[in-house]
């Protein structure tokens, strides 16, 4: 049972790294075959079409983060705080560290765009995104009941907006690092620490 377990990690991490290299595309099961050392029909045994891996890569690429979020909802802070701590999170993935990550996840999305997906696929994706929306949705819940978020239903909808533009902004800025600056600016650590703060203040402060 350990060995079929380690030999589903090995695939998995092959194909992580084949992805990343060469697109979703480019990438045979036979290429992942060698990658991994194994046959190829020992492969398709555990996945049984390249989609299989698609999904245990994009999946762990995303779960990998959750612990950092798991570690904020369960510190001592107030809510205000701890969504200091998620923005601060964001801002901290734009690194280097984080560039075959980001390269995945916004080559699943291409994928998706171009290539008939099985629901099932996207589902399983969405519930890994889920994880952490989940997580932030309670630590904002949190910072309402202690009174250090002030957000009305209204608020919350705009907040949610930000909050989702943020994201996908610190997403594509982590994938701009591969390029000269000259070619695409990224905004440094400064400029973004900026904008956290200003999504601090409207979170405490919505009205004004």
């Amino acid at each position: 049972m350990v060995k079929k377990l380690e030999r589903r990690k090995r695939m998995i991490q092959a194909a992580r790294i084949l992805f990343s290299e060469q697109g979703f595309e480019k990438t045979t099961m036979q290429k992942i075959a060698d990658e991994s050392n194994v046959g190829v029909a020992t492969l398709f045994r555990y996945f049984p079409k390249k989609e299989d891996l698609i999904i245990e890569v994009v999946k762990e690429a995303i779960e990998q983060h959750v612990p950092y979020f798991e570690e904020i909802i369960h510190s001592n802070k107030k809510g205000i705080e701890k969504i200091d701590d998620v923005l601060t999170v964001y801002i901290r993935f734009i690194s280097e560290e984080n560039r075959e990550t980001t390269k995945l996840l916004e080559a699943f999305e291409l994928y998706t765009a171009f290539t008939p997906v099985e629901k099932r696929m996207l589902e399983e994706i969405e519930k890994a995104y889920g994880e952490i929306s989940h997580i932030i949705s309670e630590i904002v819940k949190e910072g309402k009941e202690d009174g250090s978020i002030q957000l009305s239903i209204s608020d919350e909808f705009i907040w949610n907006t930000i909050f989702n533009m943020f994201g996908t902004a610190i997403k594509k800025y982590t994938l701009y690092t591969f390029l000269p600056d000259v070619i695409l600016p990224v905004p440094n650590q400064e400029e973004l620490t900026e904008v956290k703060n200003m999504m601090i203040h409207f979170l405490k402060n919505p009205a004004k």
